[in-house]
């Protein structure tokens, strides 16, 4: 997965999808034409308003690995869980996307007495709240 979106074409073909505009692609096989259509996926994730921290261009091309995946989940934050979440648990009154998650997950997880999701590390390490969600 990482060697597939060093050079950036995936990711503009997966925001393509994602905000329904067309974006272009250097198809070069150059690091400069890698860093520029990796520049151009974190330019439109600006404009749609992802929260991104310390992710460069040449994270991603150089294959860093944490980056790669903070930046995923940064795009699935936004596109999975702030727009289809956020209108399911509208009555949450929250606008921090893992906030309005944990949310959901605790709600799910309510009827099971064993479960206290507090948090989305140690609330998983015994398996209990993945088992919950996934018998929920």
């Amino acid at each position: 997965m990482f060697t597939d979106l060093k050079d950036g074409r995936k990711l503009l073909d997966l925001l393509e999808g994602l905000t329904g505009t067309s974006l272009p692609k250097e198809r070069g096989s150059t690091r400069v034409h890698a860093l520029n259509n990796v520049n151009r996926v974190l330019q439109v994730l600006h404009q749609n308003n992802v929260d991104l921290v310390n992710i460069g261009g040449t994270d991603i091309v150089d294959g860093n690995h944490k980056l790669t995946l903070g930046l995923l989940w940064s795009i699935i934050l936004h596109w999975q869980v702030k727009d289809v979440m956020k209108d399911v648990m509208s009555d949450l009154q929250q606008t921090n996307s893992e906030k309005i998650l944990l949310s959901w997950v605790r709600q799910s997880t309510r009827p099971y007495g064993q479960v206290n999701v507090l948090n989305f590390t140690t609330s998983w390490t015994d398996g209990l709240a993945f088992n919950a969600l996934l018998h929920r």
